[in-house]
């Protein structure tokens, strides 16, 4: 039973490793968000090379076939990294993140088009009930009546509406990948080229701040990226692109509570309300996704 559950558990425990974001983010400073993207994707290609090299498994970097979908990988994952921070840092992490996982709606939508899945009634219902629960989110000390007119903060907004539709992209291509690259070689030449691309920024730096800073980006790239990448990735390749998207919703629930139990954060009611639609949505198609794939 838990192997077939094998990719579900990893992308509920890769999501949780990714929550802790915030708290990583709360304790660096001095950095701009392209150089803490570089060196977060930098110590975790570093720890996923690692584990390759002392495991002996050298092969499975092997480059094959589909060699535009592996670097598509690694080019959303910076552009999507980017507008993630940059919503992260003009709004608040809990914001950010929820909106970021919007992506189940867009997988629903473009999922029976480019991987041949099936829309659900849930999937609709679902999409309705998530929906809700993002404007909740948006605003979350006025609920549903006005919204902030901040040109920053509307900024930050569709930055994380855009790194939602990228998250959803991202889903879908590891789908499009599985059957020519293992899990190991996707989270090593996506994140590898990532890092290559924000190369630019590693000297952005000073020496003295990145030295202040070091053994907070070690943590946050071998836990988020080491770790959290590419669990998400095992589980995005074993289970169909909508069921994976709904599950990663764990994420944004464990965001919350890291924000409140370990940064102190205080959020509106509104926040844990929204919180709350999401995963009912996500609830309501899991459970017509997970009996569909276990006929």
């Amino acid at each position: 039973m838990l192997e077939g559950k094998k990719g579900h558990l990893a992308i509920l425990l890769g999501c949780v490793l990714y929550g802790t974001t915030g708290i990583f983010l709360a304790h660096i400073h001095g950095m701009s968000i392209p150089s803490m993207i570089f060196y977060r994707l930098f110590f975790g290609v570093l720890l996923i090379l690692l584990v390759i090299i002392v495991t002996g498994n050298l092969s499975q970097i092997k480059l094959r076939n589909k060699k535009k979908l592996l670097a598509l990988q690694g080019i959303l994952t910076v552009v999507n990294m980017l507008f993630y921070f940059y919503c992260v840092k003009t709004t608040c992490f809990s914001i950010a993140i929820l909106l970021e996982y919007t992506s189940p709606i867009y997988v629903m939508i473009t999922s029976p088009f480019i991987l041949k899945e099936k829309i659900t009634k849930e999937s609709i219902y679902s999409m309705v009930i998530a929906i809700a629960g993002v404007i909740l989110v948006i605003q979350p000390e006025g609920g549903f009546s006005g919204f902030k007119t901040d040109p920053v903060y509307l900024t930050g907004i569709l930055s994380g509406m855009v790194s939602g539709i990228l998250a959803a992209s991202l889903i879908m291509n590891i789908r499009l990948m599985k059957d020519e690259y293992p899990e190991m070689g996707i989270a090593f030449w996506s994140m590898g080229l990532s890092c290559l691309l924000m190369t630019p920024f590693a000297f952005g730096t000073p020496w003295g701040i990145f030295i202040e800073n070091i053994s907070v980006l070690a943590s946050f790239g071998a836990v988020s990226i080491g770790m959290g990448a590419f669990l998400t990735i095992i589980g995005f390749s074993h289970v169909e692109a909508q069921t994976g998207s709904l599950l990663s919703l764990i994420e944004p629930v464990s965001g919350v509570l890291f924000d409140v139990t370990l940064l102190g954060v205080k959020l509106g009611i509104n926040v844990f309300i929204g919180c709350i639609l999401v995963l009912v949505a996500a609830f309501l198609v899991s459970i017509k996704t997970q009996t569909t794939e276990e006929k």
